[in-house]
């Protein structure tokens, strides 16, 4: 699916990663862990095509459809209501029920059998894709997100930047991408909320890479971690419990090479 080969990446005179290769195929559920600072983030964006790639390659379908969730999307200022921000998450849908809307507008003026054939084909074609469940879908991952029915009215710049990435994550749910970039998706969730996702997750059908420090949500819904750590990604297969024990492993086997190094 994405494919990166020594990956450097710098800002000013800091290098921040430095060679890094990092393989994710459909379908992986895929973590990435570290140290404040140690570029996390920085990979995210460079997977999502944010940052420019300067050393180094990246691979990718041309046609592979990402969504990002990034902590910029606590300061979304956003007139729209909170259901019509995340039903825009479908914009093919949200283009033919416009289209729909104006044939079914214009059939009432004036009936002709073109623009009646055209509604039709606009109908089969929002129902083919789902558009009929479509409402109804935004409305359920946004009570699961834990907002009021009597909320989803509201405008979106009302509400805390918390619950704003929230909005923001229940749009991308929606859209389904066949990557989903998740930047700490826990952090302004509660408990409940927290369970929802990692339900709601399990049955996701794309691939999925999440940065968490949240160690119990990692070791319900990854099955692959990528620390970043001095500059380098370290990959481990299994959960987060699973990670410990091989670091540490590893990091008993790296001492141990130190010291027959000073040896």
């Amino acid at each position: 699916m994405i494919k990166l080969e020594n990956i450097h990446k710098r800002f000013g005179e800091t290098e921040v990663l430095k060679g890094i290769d990092l393989d994710i195929k459909q379908g992986e559920i895929i973590v990435i862990i570290g140290s404040s600072g140690t570029g996390k983030s920085t990979l995210l964006r460079l997977i999502s095509g944010d940052f420019e790639l300067r050393e180094g390659t990246l691979s990718r379908p041309s046609d592979l459809r990402i969504g990002f969730l990034n902590q910029d999307l606590l300061s979304m200022d956003i007139g729209d209501c909170v259901r019509d921000v995340v039903l825009s998450g479908r914009e093919d849908l949200v283009k033919l029920e416009e289209e729909i809307n104006r044939l079914i507008e214009k059939i009432e003026v004036e009936y002709d059998d073109v623009t009646m054939q055209r509604l039709a084909d606009a109908q089969e074609r929002f129902g083919a894709l789902g558009g009929y469940e479509w409402h109804a879908e935004g409305d359920k991952i946004l009570e699961g997100l834990g907002f009021p029915t009597s909320s989803l009215s509201r405008p979106l710049r009302e509400f805390s930047g918390g619950w704003r990435m929230r909005a923001m994550l229940g749009k991308l749910l929606l859209q389904a991408p066949d990557l989903l970039l998740l930047d700490e998706p826990t952090n302004h969730l509660d408990l409940p909320t927290i369970q929802w996702l990692e339900d709601y997750l399990a049955n996701y059908d794309g691939t999925y890479v999440i940065v968490s420090h949240d160690p119990y949500f990692l070791d319900r819904t990854v099955n692959r971690i990528a620390e970043v750590a001095h500059q380098q990604v370290f990959h481990y297969k299994g959960n987060y419990n699973e990670f410990l024990e091989q670091k540490e492993e590893r990091d008993a086997l790296m001492m141990r090479k130190y010291e027959n190094q000073q040896d």
